[in-house]
């Protein structure tokens, strides 16, 4: 029995394979194209919102990707080879929830202040925002499979966690870490169970943003 159990893989719980999981972003560039270069823009609005110290503006800005992700992504798309897809489109609409909260009572941002932490954050927004997009061609997916920040999970996870990482030491800081460090994991686990290349960028990205998070939360001296 436990020799039967050793012999399973993350593969053999995962009920589609490559083809099948990344003809997802095919379908859902077809739906929904042209919004990506409007989620573009709106990336490009959250950074300057971030930048200006714009605390409620950028919150409700930065929920509209996680949410439209969850709607279209999760929901309509990922819940249809696994429950997971249902459970992370919930997931992603209470991360949603809790930045909103954030922004509204925290009120983390301020005039911005090029911080070691900061600096890192918004280097991991603009990775999200305009990197990840061309990670698909690296990885010989066809030019209507790339993935863009509201448009799919793992951009629109990066570069929140950037947008995090550009506030004031934010109080709230471990209650927006958890689905973001959730949905890493399960992408990690399924990318690399499909042996497709790049599995480990999402939680190389979200471990760098919690050291730098935990260091400026604790270790770092106040300002």
């Amino acid at each position: 029995m436990i020799d039967n159990i050793s012999s399973y893989s993350v593969k053999n719980f995962i009920p589609f394979g490559y083809e099948v999981y990344f003809r997802l972003f095919e379908r859902h560039f077809e739906k929904w194209w042209p919004v990506h270069p409007l989620m573009l823009l709106l990336g490009v609005i959250i950074l300057v919102l971030a930048w200006m110290g714009k605390s409620r503006a950028l919150a409700v800005a930065l929920a509209v990707p996680i949410v439209f992700c969850a709607v279209t992504f999760h929901f309509q798309l990922y819940a249809e080879l696994t429950p997971l897809g249902k459970y992370f489109g919930w997931a992603f609409l209470i991360e949603a929830a809790f930045i909103l909260l954030w922004g509204f009572a925290g009120k983390p941002f301020g005039k911005f202040r090029p911080t070691i932490p900061a600096i890192i954050g918004f280097a991991i927004a603009v990775f999200g925002l305009a990197v990840y997009p061309f990670l698909a061609l690296d990885a010989e997916r066809k030019l209507t499979g790339v993935e863009y920040l509201g448009m799919s999970p793992d951009p629109t996870i990066c570069f929140a966690l950037g947008i995090f990482l550009m506030s004031k030491r934010p109080l709230w800081f471990l209650l927006l870490f958890p689905i973001p460090f959730l949905w890493a994991a399960a992408t990690a686990g399924t990318i690399d169970a499909l042996e497709a290349p790049m599995a480990m960028t999402l939680p190389a990205v979200s471990a760098a943003a919690f050291i730098a998070a935990i260091a400026w939360k604790w270790l770092l001296p106040r300002e």
